[in-house]
């Protein structure tokens, strides 16, 4: 697929932000964060906050926030049943279970966000994470990406041009090809094999029976040198197994789930598992609803991206006095002080000036 088009021929910086997981870190994270009236806005400030730092660490010409749907989710659920089935998510009704409180400072940053010139995008079906990774995918040759995400799935898209911020605490930092194994233990481009192998809990993806991480770098150390393909390690299974049957010993179970592709159940009515054997079955279920090279995208979505990529925003109505009325009604400005508030909006103010600009 070729990059997008496009008439600039500078150098574009672009940051693309998964709402979601910006907004559920803080959210959750920052629980004790109230206004001086006693009303939650953790989730809000910290969004604000985080968004804040990566505009102010790097000079960003476009932002573009991507949020899950009612439905997203949906293409992956019609191919894997249990799919997020952990999170409550409701893909037949398109229905979540959200408290009014989340429910409510979701709304005002997306009405900060349309003060700020950010554009936003969201399809019912498509999920944020596919419409990151189609945009990394089809970038411009003369732009660099920064992805920000609390999900290491979204790991796999991290190549030359393209770095992540990951926003939740135990990285909180941009993570990049160079530095990718200070944070992870196998080489980027065996992350979608390892999640394919292992699943994914949060996600609800069942991998391999007792097969983790460390288990599956103990006995394929390669991983974590080099570019390995699934046929590698069933062949290498297989003779890790003849080689223990040579000394007889006992072939090893995670050996044979492997080979076999054994997998288990969710649990039922009664709390119980069982093993279910899959073959290539399984292997071929989890790549594509693991593998973000490939995103699931909607011709409906695909149409919504290239309808709002490079498309002019109007200034009317838009201006950093609606930003700074918006927080003050939210006690941000409380929380920042308002000797620091001129200082904190610069940013921001400076990212809608770069998009007037760009809109003349």
């Amino acid at each position: 697929m070729p990059p997008r088009t496009g008439t600039r021929e500078k150098k574009l910086n672009t940051l693309l932000v998964d709402g979601n997981a910006l907004f559920k870190t803080g959210f959750f994270g920052a629980s004790s964060e109230f206004n001086k009236e006693g009303v939650h806005i953790g989730g809000t400030y910290q969004f604000i906050t985080v968004l804040r730092k990566l505009l102010t660490e790097t000079i960003y010409h476009q932002v573009y926030v991507f949020w899950d749907g009612l439905y997203s989710g949906k293409l992956r659920y019609n191919i894997y049943e249990d799919y997020k089935s952990d999170r409550g998510k409701d893909f037949i009704n398109g229905t979540h279970t959200v408290d009014e409180s989340e429910a409510r400072q979701k709304f005002r940053i997306t009405k900060y966000l349309d003060e700020l010139f950010i554009r936003q995008i969201m399809d019912e079906m498509v999920e944020s994470d596919d419409y990151i990774a189609y945009y990394c995918k089809t970038k411009k040759e003369y732009e660099t990406l920064t992805i920000c995400t609390n999900d290491g799935d979204m790991a796999q898209l991290i190549n030359k041009g393209i770095r992540i911020y990951f926003c939740n605490p135990q990285i909180k930092n941009y993570v990049t090809t160079e530095n990718f194994n200070t944070y992870f233990n196998y080489k980027v481009e065996n992350a979608a094999l390892v999640k394919s192998m292992i699943g994914d809990t949060s996600d609800s993806i069942r991998g391999i029976k007792r097969l983790g991480e460390p288990t599956l770098l103990k006995h394929f150390p390669e991983i974590t040198k080099r570019k390995v393909s699934l046929e590698e390690i069933l062949i290498k299974a297989d003779k890790l197994q003849e080689e223990r049957k040579e000394v007889k010993k006992k072939p090893l179970g995670v050996l044979t789930n492997i080979i076999e592709g054994v997998t288990t159940t969710k649990p039922d009515e009664n709390g119980e598992s069982h093993d279910l054997v899959m073959g290539m079955d399984l292997y071929n279920r989890n790549w594509k609803l693991v593998n973000l090279k490939e995103p699931m995208m909607t011709e409906e979505s695909l149409e919504q991206l290239e309808l709002y990529l490079d498309a002019p925003l109007s200034p009317e109505g838009r201006s950093i006095k609606n930003v700074y009325t918006l927080m003050k009604e939210d006690g941000i400005d409380w929380i920042i002080g308002e000797r620091r508030f001129a200082e904190y909006l610069i940013p921001f103010k400076k990212l809608m000036e770069r998009e007037l600009k760009n809109n003349k």
